[in-house]
């Protein structure tokens, strides 16, 4: 669950995601409140950006490669409809293959997989 809009937070997020995904595990990725941001085709409302260049000149994956690695990997990514309309955002600022949902439809995919909050 993505909750902020922190670079930091979201690349770390998404790179445990990522990595969890490659191992072979289910992954849903929901955002919730500026958390939406993680989930944005153009990143609408990311904070802190700074690093996301000195992460690709260092060979770190950056977040369009982790979300485009997710999506080709059959991660599940989704928003809250409700986090979607606090951000001021519609369904076409989403990047391709990201749902928006209810926060009871995104505890019901989940069901008892562990959870980490980003």
């Amino acid at each position: 669950m993505i909750v902020e809009a922190r670079y930091e937070r979201i690349h770390a997020a998404l790179m445990l995601a990522a990595t969890s995904c490659a191992l072979g595990q289910s992954v849903v990725l929901f955002g919730m409140g500026a958390g939406v941001a993680a989930f944005c085709a153009r990143w609408e409302g990311l904070e802190d950006g700074t690093h996301a260049d000195w992460r690709t000149a260092a060979g770190v994956a950056g977040l369009d490669d982790l979300r485009t690695a997710l999506l080709e990997m059959d991660a599940t990514l989704m928003v809250c409809d409700s986090g979607l309309k606090t951000m001021g955002l519609s369904a076409g600022a989403l990047a391709e293959g990201v749902g928006v949902v209810g926060l009871p439809t995104f505890l019901d995919r989940a069901g008892a997989a562990r959870m980490a909050v980003f």
